[in-house]
């Protein structure tokens, strides 16, 4: 069995989806399975992953007759494996070579460790920098103002980073009871560990998502259920922070940065409050 499972789920990603597994197959770490979860695409993404398939057997292909939902996809690549690291990889992100030893890497320094996450750059497949999100943990401070300077300076692509897998598993039996949305379920499952201060991140190898593509997958919620959506995001938080054993003022602090964190990643309140007026003067387009 190998230490560290990548789940790659893709749904009409031809254009971008070789490029993707063959920076996995030439990682500096070799003991890796990769898993590609095809959501019966209607291009060529099933044949670029089988001959991955064909070449190397640390690669394998489930090939869904129907769609079955981009989120089913994708979450169903955390069941398949049962290495004690895990990794999702988007279908049109690379990294760099050495990216899985070096997150490796922090798991074997800290055993506290239950994400490890690096740089990232936003990217045209040009290679036309967009933006660069580097990691930033502070080691000194309070606990509470280290837990809060991650809080609100994580990449949202460090979801893509190295799990702890078990703990993966855990967190999102919790997380999408409580909070059942697809919006922001990145950053709710990154909360618990943030809490805890389990992440670790380098910003000596990078990942790179890719901008190029038009996009696959997209969503317009009605006012009613972005509240609904901001209201269960900071219950959810809440829910993790009890779990804490934090004084009355660390308590307090915390609960101003969970506040600020709830805006800022689920909806935020003045996007809402536009959508909400557009709504009742019946206007169209974005808030």
């Amino acid at each position: 069995m190998a230490t560290v499972t990548i789940g790659v789920p893709v749904y009409n990603g031809a254009a971008t989806l070789a490029k993707s597994l063959e920076c996995l197959r030439t990682q500096t770490y070799r003991d890796i399975e990769v898993i590609v979860a095809d959501n019966a695409s209607t291009d060529d993404s099933a044949d670029i992953a089988q001959g991955f398939v064909d070449r190397d057997p640390r690669f394998r292909l489930i090939r869904r007759d129907s769609n079955i939902g981009p989120v089913p996809n994708f979450f169903s690549l955390l069941g398949e494996a049962s290495s004690e690291l895990f990794m999702w990889r988007a279908d049109d992100d690379w990294s760099d070579a050495d990216y899985i030893e070096k997150l490796k890497e922090l798991f074997d320094r800290d055993a506290k460790v239950r994400l490890a996450a690096s740089e990232c750059l936003l990217v045209r497949h040009n290679g036309e920098v967009l933006e660069t999100r580097s990691f930033s943990r502070p080691e000194k401070g309070s606990r509470i103002r280290r837990i809060g300077h991650v809080l609100m300076h994580l990449s949202s692509n460090s979801i893509y980073g190295l799990w702890h897998r078990k703990t993966l598993v855990e967190i999102l039996a919790r997380t999408q009871k409580n909070y059942p949305y697809i919006w922001a379920w990145d950053h709710l499952a990154m909360f618990p560990v943030i809490l805890a201060e389990g992440v670790a991140g380098t910003n000596e190898t990078r990942l790179y998502a890719g901008r190029d593509v038009a996009r696959r997958y997209s969503a317009s919620e009605p006012a009613a259920k972005m509240w609904e959506m901001r209201r269960s995001f900071r219950a959810a938080c809440f829910a993790e922070m009890r779990m804490l054993d934090l004084t009355f003022s660390e308590r307090i602090l915390l609960s101003v940065y969970v506040m600020r964190y709830a805006n800022i990643r689920v909806y935020r309140f003045w996007k809402t409050v536009r959508r909400q007026i557009r709504e009742t003067l019946g206007v169209g387009g974005k808030a």
